[in-house]
């Protein structure tokens, strides 16, 4: 979805902590967001929208991952952070996806849970926002990252 801008130009040498380092900079936003969210004693709208936007623009690609992983029989058919990261430790390639994937619905769970409304209108503004984040990241990883970033 993203293009990887901080990849050195020869693939080579790519090394995968750098990888791993966006999702466990996600993750600890996330994290503290989550923990701010649920302990602050009332629920802070600015607490929320960052353990969203912490989380759930990686779980929208975990999703894209697994369904292409499905359809190609590859992690490593988008070429994302994460499996990239765990084929260099010699792990499968699905590992930080699958492993990553439950914190980051908890810290999702934990923001929706702070919404009113029913059960269904929280699923309903979760799939928008899931939709919307999903058109962001593909605006900046088709147009935005190409135009900052473009190839030598």
């Amino acid at each position: 979805m993203t293009l990887n801008t901080a990849s050195p130009t020869n693939q080579r040498l790519r090394r995968p902590f750098p990888e791993f380092a966006g999702p466990l900079l996600n993750l600890a936003l996330g994290i503290f967001a989550a923990l701010m969210l649920r302990f602050s004693g009332r629920a802070h709208f600015f607490w929320s929208a960052t353990a969203l936007a912490a989380s759930l623009m990686r779980l929208v690609i975990y999703l894209l991952i697994l369904v292409v992983a499905v359809k190609t029989g590859s992690g490593l058919s988008m070429g994302n952070d994460e499996p990239i990261a765990a084929h260099m430790w010699g792990l499968p390639s699905l590992t930080f996806v699958c492993l990553l994937s439950v914190p980051f619905l908890w810290i999702v769970w934990v923001a929706v849970d702070t919404w009113a409304g029913s059960r269904l209108s929280k699923i309903m503004n979760l799939f928008g926002l899931a939709l919307v984040t999903f058109g962001i990241g593909t605006l900046i990883g088709n147009v935005v990252d190409p135009w900052l970033f473009p190839k030598r």
